[in-house]
């Protein structure tokens, strides 16, 4: 995963970009996600959780949760991802207990058990095979209190060309009078994997610069089979929830 977080560590300054407006995009996700984790933990506002985000990144997710009074507990592969986060949070005047670790191996950097936990934004696709999967999920069953949630947002590979390069345009941004263009290459490996590029690039008077271009690879892993995965770590419920944010959620619950 040394990849994976070098990645991340490359994008941590420009991340919020991809969001046409990153604090709207994070107010519209602490609006969805909160009463989604209040309703399955049937939990009347305003009462909370604590919710140990395992791939935090920037705090897309654990910023507004945080916002809405849930115990945040934060931790992702990048150590520039995490000081990013440790920033952001103290300029909102935010409590979040954020530091480094691989989900695969969360449950050595937490102590107590979780109501909640979640990994947003396809981050368990950066786990490259089952097994990987497998190891993880376990890992966020046995960190979580009985009867607690798990909850996980993917990208739906079901309706993505498998093996077909694609460039995805992500627009362009204006920040502190500078213009940024942003855009990911995909090229396959095979059927289930790929690699992605993510580029950067600052207009300037003459050419565009590059300021950004870093690589990761993927597991296009269906969520019918992450949901198998899920199931077969010990998770009961488990279930795919549409139409909540801009990617579909897994849900799967830890037994009573």
């Amino acid at each position: 995963m040394d990849e994976t977080g070098q990645f991340y560590d490359h994008l941590a300054s420009y991340y919020h970009l991809i969001f046409e407006n990153w604090d709207a995009s994070m107010a519209r996700q602490g609006d969805a996600i909160a009463p989604l984790i209040r309703a399955e933990l049937n939990l009347p506002p305003p009462q909370t959780a604590r919710v140990l985000d395992v791939a935090c990144g920037i705090g897309t997710q654990t910023l507004p949760l945080a916002a809405r009074g849930f115990r945040m507990v934060a931790r992702d592969l990048s150590p520039a991802a995490i000081i990013r986060l440790q920033r952001e949070a103290e300029a909102r005047h935010l409590v979040v207990d954020a530091a480094v670790a691989d989900m695969r191996q969360v449950r050595s950097s937490v102590l107590g058990a979780f109501d909640v936990v979640i990994a947003f934004d396809n981050s368990v696709a950066h786990l490259l095979n089952d097994d990987d999967i497998r190891t993880a999920v376990q890992e966020f069953l046995a960190v979580l209190r009985p009867g607690g949630v798990f909850l996980c947002s993917v990208r739906d590979y079901d309706k993505v060309q498998r093996g077909e390069p694609a460039t995805i345009n992500l627009g362009t941004r204006e920040e502190r009078e500078q213009i940024y263009s942003l855009a990911q290459q995909w090229s396959w490996d095979d059927p289930m994997h790929y690699q992605s590029t993510f580029t950067v690039d600052r207009e300037t008077p003459n050419n565009p610069e590059r300021v950004v271009s870093t690589v990761s690879r993927f597991y296009a892993i269906s969520t019918g089979r992450l949901l198998e995965l899920m199931r077969e770590a010990g998770f009961r419920e488990c279930r795919r929830i549409d139409e909540t944010i801009y990617q579909p959620i897994l849900l799967g619950r830890r037994g009573a």
